[in-house]
This record gives C-alpha cells, sequence and structure tokens, in this order.
C-alpha cells in the first residue's frame, strides 16, 4: 500500500491510498466466487444474464472496500504519517477493477496542535482527609442493615398500625373539590414515622386492615408543586407489614465476605475512606479543570466536528421544544447555548488530550469496558447488544472519554502537588524489562 497526505487547510486534510492489485486480488477473488454461487431470478447457479457478474461484483466489492479494506488500510496509514483523525475520515473517490489496485481518497480533520502545559501556574492546596469517625461507621452499618431488612404481614384479628410498623394503603384526595397530580395511588407502601408521606401517619396509628378514613391536611413535599396546599383524602388500609431487621449472624457476615463484626466494621470504615479519597480527588480535579483553560490561547476546532456535535444537539432540543412550549427567542437562545457549550468542551478535551500526549499516557480501554458492562447489567441490558446500538456505542465513548479525562487532571493533582509519578501502563499489558524471564524474540 501507498499513501500521500495533503493538507487543505485549517485542520482539514486528505489522505490518497493505493492498494496493489498483488494486495487486493485475494479479496477481488474470494468476492468474485461467492458472486458466481449466488442464485439469480430464476437462473441455476454460476448461470447469469450477460454482464450481471460485473455489475454485481463492483457493487459488492465497493461496499466491502468501505466496511472493511480502506478502514484497515488508512488506520496504517495515519500511524506512518503520525496523524490522529478527529473525525471520522470520509471516503470522497473509490476506483478499482478486478485486473486493478483499489486507489481511495478520504477527507478528515485533525485534532489541533496545543503546547505544553506550565504547571508552575496553576495553584492547588493539599488538603487531608478527614479521620473516619466511630459515629460515622455506626450509621452506615445502621443503613447496611437497613437495607437487609425483610417485611412480614401482620395477621390476626386484633392487628392495629404501631409506629415503625410498614402499611400499604389506598388513597383519593381533591383539592377544592378537583383531581390534582398524584391525587390517586393504590398499594402505596411506606413506613409509619419514616419519611413519606407524613401527612396520613397520624391517623393510620390504631387503625386495622380493611379500614377506611377520611382526611383534611395541609399538602407536603410529596406532592411536589401542590405542597403547602389544603386537600381532602379518602384512605384505605389494605395491609399492615412488621418491619424485621436482620440478625448479624453468621450468614449474614458471609454475605459482605467477613467472619466477624469488627471485620465488617473496619470494611465499612475502609469503604468511606475510599469515598472521601475519591471525594477529595474529585475537588481537585473540578479545581484544575476549572483553571487549565486559560493558560491556553484561542485555538480553531475542527469544523467539521463542531457541526456533527451540533447536530446531535440541535435534534434533542427540537425533542424539549416538542414538550415544552417555548418562544422563538428562548428556541434561538437556548441553540446559541448548545452550540457554544459543544465548542467549550471541545476546547477542554483538546487540551485534555494534548496534556495526556505529552505526559505520554496509556490509557487502559478495559477500565471504560468494565463500567459500560456494569451500567448495561443495571438496566437489565446486554452488554453486547447495548453496544450494538448508536446509544449504546455514544455512551461508551462518553465513558472513554470522562475516564481518559480523569486520567490526565489526576497526572496534572500530581504534578501541581509535587506527588510522585508512577509509570502507567495498562493492568493487562506485560512491561518488557531487564528482569523479565521469557524471550522477547
Amino acid at each position: 500500500m501507498e499513501s500521500s497526505i495533503e493538507e487543505l487547510g485549517k485542520l482539514k486534510y486528505s489522505i490518497a491510498l493505493e492498494i496493489s492489485f498483488q494486495e487486493m486480488k485475494p479479496t477481488y477473488d474470494a468476492v468474485y466466487r461467492e458472486l458466481k454461487k449466488t442464485r439469480h431470478n430464476g437462473f441455476r447457479p454460476g448461470k447469469h444474464p450477460k454482464g450481471w457478474l460485473e455489475k454485481r461484483f463492483y457493487s459488492v466489492m465497493q461496499a466491502e472496500a468501505v466496511e472493511r479494506v480502506i478502514p484497515e488500510h488508512v488506520e496504517n496509514a495515519f500511524k506512518e504519517h503520525s496523524l490522529k483523525p478527529a473525525t471520522m475520515p470520509v471516503i470522497k473517490k473509490i476506483e478499482f477493477t478486478r485486473k486493478s489496485p483499489l486507489s481511495a481518497t478520504l477527507d478528515f480533520e485533525i485534532a489541533p496542535s496545543l503546547p505544553p502545559l506550565d504547571y508552575s501556574r496553576l495553584k492547588l492546596d493539599r488538603r487531608k482527609i478527614e479521620k473516619v469517625t466511630d459515629k460515622q461507621v455506626s450509621e452506615e452499618l445502621e443503613m447496611l442493615l437497613k437495607r437487609e431488612e425483610s417485611l412480614v404481614s401482620k395477621t390476626g384479628n386484633e392487628v392495629k398500625v404501631e409506629l415503625n410498623d410498614c402499611v400499604k394503603i389506598n388513597y383519593q384526595g381533591l383539592i377544592d373539590g378537583n383531581e390534582f397530580v398524584g391525587s390517586q395511588n393504590k398499594d402505596v407502601q411506606f413506613i409509619v414515622g419514616g419519611i413519606e408521606y407524613k401527612e396520613f401517619q397520624n391517623v393510620l396509628i390504631g387503625m386495622s386492615p380493611g379500614g377506611e378514613i377520611s382526611l383534611e391536611t395541609i399538602l407536603s413535599d410529596q406532592f411536589g408543586d401542590n405542597k403547602g396546599k389544603k386537600a381532602n383524602f379518602n384512605i384505605q388500609l389494605t395491609e399492615i407489614f412488621s418491619v424485621l431487621k436482620p440478625e448479624i449472624d453468621e450468614n449474614f457476615l458471609k454475605k459482605f465476605g467477613v467472619e466477624s463484626l469488627d471485620e465488617l466494621k473496619g470494611k465499612i470504615e475502609k469503604n468511606i475512606q475510599s469515598r472521601k479519597k475519591d471525594e477529595l480527588q474529585t475537588g481537585y480535579r473540578m479545581s484544575i479543570s476549572k483553571q487549565i483553560p486559560d493558560f491556553y490561547d484561542e485555538f480553531e476546532l475542527p469544523e467539521q466536528l463542531v457541526e456533527n456535535e451540533n447536530k446531535k444537539k440541535i435534534k434533542e432540543l427540537e425533542q424539549s421544544f416538542v414538550d415544552k412550549e417555548f418562544s422563538e427567542k428562548e428556541k434561538e437562545n437556548k441553540l446559541k447555548e448548545g452550540l457554544e457549550n459543544i465548542k467549550k468542551d471541545l476546547r477542554i478535551k483538546f487540551i485534555l488530550d494534548s496534556i495526556s500526549e505529552h505526559e505520554n499516557l496509556i490509557f487502559d480501554e478495559n477500565e471504560a469496558a468494565k463500567e459500560f458492562v456494569g451500567l448495561a447489567q443495571m438496566t437489565g441490558q446486554s452488554p453486547d447488544k447495548l453496544f450494538q446500538s448508536q446509544f449504546g456505542r455514544e455512551i461508551y465513548q462518553r465513558i472513554i472519554v470522562r475516564k481518559k479525562g480523569d486520567l490526565t487532571l489526576d497526572r496534572v493533582v500530581a504534578r501541581v502537588l509535587g506527588d510522585p509519578i508512577h509509570k502507567n501502563t495498562p493492568e493487562n499489558k506485560h512491561v518488557h524489562d531487564e528482569n523479565c524471564e521469557h524471550n522477547h524474540k
């Protein structure tokens, strides 16, 4: 394969590929063989109308070139010319025959070239991680126990609602004789003495399953925009549950991979400490990310990339215009604001990419893959199927961009604070050095 690059101006480039006939012949032959086996409009395999095979070969081979041949070779050409495209290369021309090389021309944009960051200009105060207190461990343990609670239906002739019971109710409400948002609901469950449906709780205490009661009350936060309004309700109590806390026994401890309560508390303490560390690091990242754009002069952004991102934003905003009424002026302002935010985000992305390149950082994509798989599983989806969708691929790319950004910001934080800089290598990538025992050849 031979390739040449032409600069078109303002981060725009064109790449010309020529893949020799010797390289292309196996692919040409494979496509042609498959076509000869194809049945066409009643003709037996191998028997086709005159000229059909050649026409069909051209269309099938063109699709094969676009999907497989050109992407593979253009990637090698980018490496050869040390270019990193910022946009997906767009094929402008393809030429080939069964007895000639394949040539193609593609247009693309590259990222702007930026100077190294002067870390001495950044300001960051080192802060200490607060010590985990016994109270925090106890509160976390209490929340853990609460998540493991179970409900047991209270039965019998004299069963009544008591404080800390869980109840199931149906209710209908009116404000000035009219229904309102959330005025009716069925099979609502909540704890009497908890934070939900506080306006109902006092009248429920002492009631038995099957009982009904009328209530006039002032609405709480539970009813959103109607908070503070007076409403009349009819409430039917359908069931009462006792809330059973789990016993901290051997089976309970096994769920969390520990053998004793002290070991569980130690694990909780480490988790809290880890969260505090993450929160502190997030604060450092936010401080740095606000500062670094000011240390770079304005620079050109890839026009096509901005346009592509803006099209997505316009589509998103147009949907919001359908869901909610906006004046023409409001729509214009939102579209303008959307474009400015795109440029701002891209500017920060290219700055971070530049810092990463100057620092020779290596991003382990497995970290992004783990998060993507976890997200898919949380939503009950197959990771593979989710990734096959445009939506899934966009989510995956966002995870990569965010994690790459965090990796870069962490390096900047370490530089500014004067922390040790550790060699950055993916966990699954072998580091070859003089201590390595196997044959590198």
